[in-house]
């Protein structure tokens, strides 16, 4: 066998998803996601007198404060004309994607936030060993459907990414790695300080990813793209000492999130 530390061929086939939210936190894998079920609201309290709600995400560790479970609508068949990014062409801007199922604050104080599992020294192991290799992952990426409905105010909390290990998530200050609008721009902001600015401000549905590149001693290089365009090449430097993270959003007092389909994953 060929030396087990390249990117090479077999990767993809050893990847090993965790394909429900209520899993994340009991589930070894190096793949996570989340999907949206508009007659399915798995966002509410676990209910002593409904049995099917205690499958719902807060039973398992998730914070979920007055969400709105919304229903897609509108797009056309595979979104239309899909363009791709300039600087990551496995995702793009697609001619009418309209809104996917998705899971909406509407309303000051709505927040989501997953278990704190992500980026710590043996849940890269677990990943690493899953995956047959015997170096661990050099980058934690998160990619999802997601759109700021409203993103005309400068809200340092109305943000989505990864926060911190003990995280309040409408505390600035616990914010990693996130993107939120400053009326004007997006932007990559961590530990209550702009990384980066990004493209302008739009009320568009789109898909978006952030980059998390391990480097050891060192806080990680942190990136950020909308639609495969990247926010900057010069990287933002992410805290240490704030691990595991948990990925997931808060609102304020103007500025609205939906989040659709979720990814977050480890790779070389």
């Amino acid at each position: 066998m060929g030396n087990p530390n390249t990117k090479n061929f077999y990767l993809p086939l050893a990847r090993q998803h965790v394909l429900r939210g209520r899993d994340w936190g009991s589930m070894a894998g190096s793949d996570y996601w989340l999907n949206h079920q508009p007659t399915d609201d798995i966002y509410g309290a676990e209910s002593a007198t409904d049995p099917s709600e205690a499958f719902n995400l807060p039973v398992f560790g998730w914070i979920a404060t007055a969400l709105t479970n919304t229903a897609g609508a509108g797009a056309d068949a595979g979104g239309g004309l899909f363009t791709p990014g300039v600087d990551d062409p496995t995702h793009g801007s697609f001619g009418d994607p309209a809104s996917p199922n998705h899971v909406l604050a509407d309303a000051s104080g709505d927040l989501l936030g997953s278990p704190a599992i992500f980026g710590d020294a043996y849940h890269l192991w677990q990943a690493a060993r899953l995956l047959g290799k015997s170096t661990l992952p050099r980058f934690l990426i998160a990619e999802f459907a997601a759109a700021f409905t409203v993103a005309s105010a400068s809200e340092l909390t109305s943000a989505i990414g990864f926060f911190e290990d003990d995280a309040t998530l409408s505390t600035e200050a616990d914010q990693y790695a996130v993107i939120q609008s400053d009326g004007t721009n997006f932007r990559l902001r961590g530990n209550a300080a702009a990384m980066v600015t990004g493209p302008a401000i739009a009320t568009t549905w789109a898909t978006w990813k952030i980059v998390l590149q391990f480097k050891g001693a060192s806080g990680p290089d942190c990136y950020a793209y909308r639609n495969g365009v990247i926010f900057s090449r010069t990287a933002g430097v992410g805290a240490q000492d704030e691990f595991p993270l948990r990925f997931g959003f808060h609102c304020l007092t103007t500025n609205r999130i939906g989040l659709g389909p979720l990814h977050i994953y480890y790779d070389y």
